[in-house]
Order: C-alpha cells, then sequence, then structure tokens
C-alpha cells in the first residue's frame, strides 16, 4: 500500500510565511491557461441554506489534468460566510482546502484557506491586469474596501507594475489607519468621494464586503475611456446603467455566472451576457492593443486557484 502523510495545516501565519505573491501570481496564470485549454473540471459553487443573515456556505469541487489527458491533482474547497463575525473581531470568510493525489486518490494536505484565498484572489486579479489593464508607463489603482483583500492586492500589484499609484475610498477614519499601518512605506492618496477614486483609475479594484443590495460605487459618467474594472462583490456595487457602455465583459467561469446572476442581490436585470472566460484569454496568449477599451472581470471566485496554490504551498515544504 502507498505510504502517504497527510499534511494538516490550520495555521494561516505558517502558510503565509510560505507563499509568495509572485509564484501565486505564477501558478494562477497557469491555472487559467489549463482552464482555457480544457484541462480542469469543476461544478459551481453549491451549498446548504443557512438560516442565518447574510451568511451562505459553497463547497467547491474540482480537478486538473496534464496536457496528456492524466490527473494532476483534485480536491475542494469548503468555505463559509458571516456578515456579523466582523463585528466580532473574526473573519468575514473561513475556509478549508483538502488536496488528495491522483493515482489513489488519499487525501494529501487538509490545510486552512483563508490565506489560500486571499493571495490566490490577489493572484487571479493581477493575470486579469497583465492581461487586459490599460498599456500606459503610470497605473493608478482606484481601491474601494480597507481590508485584507486591499492589502493583499496592492502587493500583487506592485509586483506587476513598476511603481503603480494607488488612490484609497476613505470611508471610515479607523479602518484607514489600520490598513496604512500594514503599508507604512507606501505612499497611498486618499478619498471620502467614490466618485473621485473612480475618475482618477486605470484600474479599478472593489473589494468591500458583500451588501445587502446592490449598492454601487462605480457609475459610468466617472469611467475614464480606457479602464479596467475588477469587482470581487460580483455586480454588487457598480451601477447598473454600466454596463451598457463596456466594450468587453469577462469571467472566470461562465456556468457558474450563469448561476450566480440570477440572484437578485448580486446582479440587477440587465446584467450582461458573457461570452468569453479570462482563461481563453489567457490560453490564447492575448495582447491587449492600445486602443482605449473599458473591460469589466467578474471573478466569481473558483476553487481551481485554491487547489492549485494549496498545491504549490504543499510543493514548497518537500
Amino acid at each position: 500500500m502507498k505510504d502517504i502523510k497527510t499534511i494538516i495545516e490550520l495555521d494561516d501565519n505558517k502558510i503565509k510565511k510560505v507563499l509568495q505573491i509572485q509564484d501565486v501570481i505564477n501558478t494562477v496564470e497557469k491555472g487559467f491557461r489549463k482552464k482555457g485549454s480544457g484541462l480542469v473540471d469543476l461544478t459551481p459553487k453549491m451549498g446548504p441554506k443557512l438560516n442565518i443573515k447574510g451568511a451562505f456556505a459553497d463547497s467547491m469541487p474540482v480537478s486538473v489534468f496534464k496536457e496528456n489527458g492524466k490527473l494532476e491533482i483534485y480536491g475542494i474547497k469548503w468555505l463559509s460566510a458571516f456578515p456579523d463575525n466582523l463585528e466580532i473581531g473574526l473573519p468575514y470568510l473561513n475556509s478549508l482546502v483538502i488536496l488528495n493525489e491522483p493515482e489513489c486518490g488519499l487525501p494529501i494536505a487538509v490545510l486552512k484557506g483563508n490565506w489560500i484565498t486571499a493571495i490566490r484572489t490577489s493572484g487571479v486579479s493581477a493575470v486579469c491586469a497583465k492581461y487586459l489593464a490599460p498599456k500606459k508607463k503610470e497605473i493608478t489603482i482606484g481601491v474601494f474596501g480597507l481590508g485584507i483583500q486591499a492589502y493583499i492586492h496592492v502587493l500583487a500589484f506592485k509586483a506587476l507594475f513598476k511603481n503603480p499609484e494607488f488612490i484609497l475610498f476613505n470611508h471610515d477614519e479607523k479602518l484607514l489607519r489600520d490598513f496604512l499601518r500594514k503599508l507604512p512605506h507606501e505612499k497611498f492618496k486618499t478619498t471620502k468621494n467614490f466618485h473621485e477614486v473612480v475618475r482618477n483609475a486605470d484600474i479599478i479594484l472593489s473589494a468591500t464586503t458583500f451588501p445587502p443590495k446592490i449598492s454601487p460605487y462605480i457609475y459610468e459618467k466617472d469611467l475614464k475611456d480606457d479602464v479596467l474594472i475588477l469587482p470581487l462583490e460580483y455586480g454588487t456595487r457598480i451601477d447598473p446603467k454600466l454596463y451598457k457602455c463596456l466594450d468587453a465583459v469577462y469571467t472566470d467561469d461562465i456556468p457558474q455566472y450563469e448561476i450566480k446572476s440570477e440572484l437578485k442581490y448580486y446582479f440587477p436585470t440587465n446584467r450582461p451576457k458573457i461570452k468569453n472566460e479570462m482563461g481563453e484569454i489567457v490560453a490564447r496568449n492575448y495582447k491587449r492593443g492600445n486602443k482605449s477599451k473599458r473591460i469589466l472581470v467578474f471573478n466569481l471566485g473558483i476553487a481551481l486557484f485554491d487547489i492549485l496554490t494549496a498545491d504549490l504551498y504543499i510543493k514548497k515544504l518537500i
């Protein structure tokens, strides 16, 4: 019988020390290429109903294959979100990632998924920016949200671009002070006017928690002609009138988008029809020209990148 040791690591801080942002960006890019090449199998998020307002849980299984069609790895992410956690000092999102090896199906790892999710999410945004951001020497990134996602996205964008500028939406002085302390050497611009954030941004990152209804920060009238919009909370921070002025809309997974877009809390009735995934963009080595475009990417969060990032962590331990 094959002797396989199952690695169990439930300490996010230990995982954080191992994973480097550039390695994660590279891993996510390879994941997009695999998905665009038909080497990934996953189902849209599924979870039980919870009788707690704003809370949800999702199970997210995925399998990944090599170019010769042989199974490479598979696993599952188990996620829960409880909005009231923030009031008692707990993370809004909590997850576990379980990996299985491909030969016998034995579990090889059970990992705390919070930091894995945080860093791979920023890696996803960075890859989208690599292929779709405006081609400019100086990039300004507008940021909504002052939590862990905003923090790790700053690190990811700094790994991708040379000397990017950041403009932060200041909706809470205490949260802003806490955020700035995490990055003491970074010179941020801040404003209490969300219109100003959008007007100055070449890339718009919306990394807030999910509001109970569509509550926009991003309006058509404020957009530059050449801009990339990256919302992490689906369509909840986008003015529904904005969709008609976009040149292109992509997502990480169309079947999942079709299911989630039916939920009125996430998307309006005039939600855009999406025909292409980011995996296709990466797989065909899409080259973004200099022509001005307004592009939006709905990355809904697929377990592919959690599994691959978890696998990266395991390989770094060996």
